[in-house]
């Protein structure tokens, strides 16, 4: 590529077909790019340039300024107004996709979308003009490219994106975004979900067609570039339009919302094209059709060339990843070569970033992060986007890897959640609502209070508390609650009135020093006794050190942890001997913050920022550090007792330091309540076949929270495992070995030891439903499972005559059995030798791994037929087709 520099330069890729550069300016030329891509970038400080022999490729826009002259497109636009707004390239300019037109893409086109809003307010299809003053704002432009889109129209979106990223001061950010593997975000602005097309097949008037519906929350809706089973897999979900029907196929391992949003879509095709009937074929069932919709499928699709893999999804849609090691890199220019320099692995630190430099946070296929300092120069600013798709390509990542700049002081949320804590200095702390007493129906009223203190009541309910002994548990008298030891495990079952209904929480208590044998008991006994109270609907497991504000709220701010044992229970619990001399730690202010743990006797433990409790026999001292406070002496007095000794810090007696064995140096700088205010975040997380993926829903609603569903909230402090009512037993098997997953490989390095929670749909407490923005009791009453649904549909057809023409009631029952579990395999995979077979089949059950259909091609019978035959006669059935 060829280029004339001017003298005082800007940069900038120019593609109109006469350009009026100043003519007394001193230029010299420059090249750029290889033999693939040739053309010319004018550099120059009068930008109307409007003369190209081929426009440059996205990645060869060297851009070191822009025009000051805004496209025409973009004059709409007030830096201080909420807007959601599409252009699409067309002759290599911009212009305007129609409203009624958002969320449809052209495979072959490229766009460019900007969304700003208030910082942290959901964007999208449905937001309006609106001017807002005295607030901060959030910008995001993205530019989409779709799969079959060329280098001239990518180089111009590319480059718009950096033109109005300029009027905007430079502060918004960017995304590339490339079809198939959408951002989170992205997707989060089209509720209704988003088409892709196929520009050919519209100009030639196609009249069958096959799409293919993926994504749980967001439906993604792509035209296949031809008729074939080469694109099935037993995970998706696809529509094949005919001018007599729609069939809607459904994979044997298909999502549940994913159905349904398949449903919706066949449902406005059907009124859109006039379809006559909606007809559901599932995956391996395909020959129980009724003969003349069996014949027209056959001809488009013919059943005969079927083959469906069984297939794990990558890169699904919504940003469904496996999260993996992330990797810090500095950039920077030295003698006009640009150097990339691995700093360190995660987890980061927000402090690991400077002002003046560039970096590069890798997160592998999960997507690049490209962070620019406030003081790093405008040409890193401006080529940043462009250097971080080079590192893409050095790294061999799949082109289509999400790559995002971002702006020092302008960080979006999820690029925030990559760090270990990040402090806004705009932010400032949250103001805490003050309210004189947090009794159950203060929060049921007030769901987001509740939330924010993470209370349900002021604790005022009934306790039973059972302590773990061998392989049993022991009920504990009530004068021992709120006495827990390190090396015990205990079980908490609490009982609290809300509004005019009786709820009963239970808790797991695991001290540190607990075995993990004891570990494994706590949780089978709470199974139990869960069952027996008829599934309460609400399990925490709370690790000592962990412990939330409700649980604290339980034992009034008194909770006690001894180092040890409790070995001086007798078989009634009762009877047990406190330790003669101990010296507690106190932490927290209130009744539902405060707890005590014992510490070594001795002075190098206490710390200037907390009161500590040193008991002797009787006696009983308090020492308040100087930078405590009143209310931490006030919850310090309730471990001791009525009769107790003030000491102030600097003000100790020789005596006392006598009692700790000598004065020692101790902790006595001033800790400072850097508190990271983080928001929680909703996720779908499923582990299968040793692959743990999970997709984050921005901007969540309760509608995210689909019964078929187990979905993750994420508190930071909590982790709360929300199990639907229809959630299949293997996910609500696995669900502490998700939310432990989830956990482990999360990039900054959580806490293990955080509270986790299970609740089930419909038993709610409101320390959950305070952090979704409405919520309604009601919301599932009228909800429609996709059996349901397609029913219906059904019902409708026009040649139904009040019958399901589909054939799936024809077929018996196994359909619903544990047998469409299995993955399927072709019949020449099963047949073949053992030492052949995929890892995943049992070879003494192959039979288990044939579709429906070639179970009765084979067998001349159903699954459930052959199950109810004796086993011999099974094993000699197996033997003469091939299968033992």
């Amino acid at each position: 590529m060829y280029g004339i520099h001017y003298e005082d330069s800007l940069c900038i890729p120019y593609h109109r077909r006469e350009y009026n550069p100043i003519a007394d300016k001193r230029y010299r030329e420059t090249s750029f790019g290889d033999s693939n891509h040739r053309g010319r970038i004018i550099y120059c400080s009068v930008l109307q340039i409007k003369y190209c022999e081929k426009f440059v490729s996205e990645d060869e826009i060297a851009i070191n300024g822009v025009n000051p002259t805004i496209d025409v497109a973009f004059r709409k636009i007030n830096r201080n107004s909420t807007a959601f707004m599409i252009w699409k390239v067309e002759n290599m300019n911009i212009v305007a996709v129609p409203r009624d037109q958002y969320g449809t893409f052209y495979d072959s086109d490229s766009y460019v979308v900007y969304a700003a809003s208030q910082n942290g307010q959901v964007c999208g299809t449905d937001t309006v003009v609106r001017e807002v003053k005295g607030v901060i704002m959030e910008y995001h432009i993205h530019f989409w490219l779709g799969s079959q889109t060329n280098p001239d129209r990518s180089g111009v979106a590319a480059y718009k994106t950096v033109e109005l990223d300029n009027f905007l001061n430079s502060c918004a950010s960017q995304h590339r975004e490339s079809e198939g593997n959408e951002s989170s975000r992205f997707l989060s602005y089209f509720k209704n979900g988003i088409k892709i097309i196929k520009h050919e097949f519209i100009e030639n008037g196609q009249c069958v067609r096959v799409y293919r519906v993926r994504g749980k929350r967001v439906p993604v809706l792509k035209e296949m570039s031809k008729v074939s089973w080469d694109y099935f897999t037993s995970s998706d979900i696809f529509l094949i339009l005919t001018l007599k029907n729609i069939f809607i196929w459904t994979g044997r391992a298909s999502d549940a919302g994913e159905k349904l949003h398949a449903v919706k879509i066949a449902v406005d095709m059907k009124e859109e094209h006039k379809i006559n009937n909606i007809i559901f074929v599932d995956d391996g069932y395909e020959k129980t059709l009724q003969d003349d919709i069996k014949k027209e499928l056959s001809k488009y699709l013919p059943l005969e060339k079927r083959l469906i893999l069984p297939e794990i999804r990558e890169g699904d849609v919504n940003g469904n990843y496996q999260r993996s090691l992330m990797k810090l890199y500095k950039c920077s220019e030295n003698n006009g070569k640009y150097r990339v320099v691995e700093i360190k692995s995660g987890p980061f630190q927000q402090n690991d970033l400077n002002q003046q430099d560039v970096f590069i946070v890798d997160h592998e296929t999960n997507g690049i992060w490209v962070w620019v300092g406030r003081k790093a120069s405008e040409k890193e600013r401006n080529e940043a986007l462009r250097n971080a798709r080079g590192f893409v390509k050095k790294k061999k990542y799949p082109s289509n890897t999400r790559v995002t700049r971002v702006i020092d002081g302008h960080e979006p949320v999820e690029f925030k959640m990559l760090f270990a804590s990040w402090r806004d200095d705009t932010k400032g702390i949250k103001p805490t609502i003050l309210v004189s007493k947090y009794n159950a129906s203060t929060l049921e009223d007030r769901p987001s209070l509740a939330a924010e203190t993470q209370l349900m009541d002021d604790g005022t309910g009934s306790l039973t508390i059972w302590r773990i002994k061998q392989t049993n548990i022991v009920e504990i008298s009530k004068e021992r609650h709120g006495y827990f030891f390190s090396g015990d495990c205990y079980i908490i079952l609490y009982t609290y009135q809300a509004l005019a209904e009786q709820k009963h929480l239970l808790y797991s208590w695991l001290g540190s020093h607990a075995t993990q044998e004891e570990i494994n008991i706590t949780t089978l006994k709470l199974n139990e006794i869960d069952d027996e109270l008829g599934q309460l609907g609400f399990q925490a497991r709370i690790i000592e050190g962990r412990e939330t504000a409700h649980f604290l709220q339980l034992f009034k701010g008194k909770l006690t942890i001894f180092k040890g044992k409790g070995t001086d229970y007798d078989d009634s619990g009762k009877n047990l001997k406190m330790p003669s001399q101990y010296l507690l730690h106190v932490f927290g202010s209130t009744t539902y913050s405060s707890k005590a743990i014992q510490v070594s006797v001795k002075a190098s433990s206490l710390n200037s920022n907390y009161c500590f409790v040193l008991k002797r026999s009787k006696r009983a001292y308090i020492w308040s550090g100087s930078y405590s406070t009143g209310d931490q002496r006030e919850m310090a007095k309730g471990f001791a007792g009525k009769d107790f000794e003030l000491i102030l810090e600097g003000k100790e007696k020789e005596d006392f330091f006598n009692l700790l064995g000598g004065k020692l140096l101790y902790f006595t700088q001033m800790m400072k309540n850097d508190q990271d205010l983080r928001p929680p975040r909703l996720f779908h997380c499923c582990s299968s076949n040793g692959n743990f993926n999970a997709e984050e829903i921005m901007f969540f609603g309760q509608k995210d929270l689909v019964p078929e569903h187990l979905m993750l909230l994420d508190t930071n402090d909590s982790l709360y495992v929300w199990i639907g009512k229809l959630c299949s037993r293997e996910e609500k098997r696995l669900s502490a070995q998700i939310a432990i997953e989830y956990l482990q490989t999360d990039p900054t390095d959580r806490d293990m030891n955080i509270a986790i929670i299970h609740i089930k749909q419909e038993k709610e407490p409101p320390t959950f439903t305070g952090f979704f923005p409405t919520w309604d009791k009601q919301f599932w009453k009228h909800y429609k499972t996709f059996s349901k649904v397609r029913q219906e549909v059904e019902m409708r057809n026009s040649c139904s005559n009040g019958k399901e023409t589909n054939g799936i009631s024809n077929h018996d029952k196994s359909y619903h059995s544990d047998f469409d579990q299995y993955d399927k395999y072709p019949v020449d995979i099963l047949k073949g030798p053992n030492d052949k077979l995929p890892t995943r089949i049992n070879p003494l059950n192959k039979e288990l791994y044939l579709t429906h259909d070639d179970f009765v091609s084979i067998f001349s019978m159903s699954y459930k037929e052959f199950e109810k035959l004796p086993r011999w006669k099974q094993q000699e059935m197996k033997k003469k087709v091939g299968l033992f």
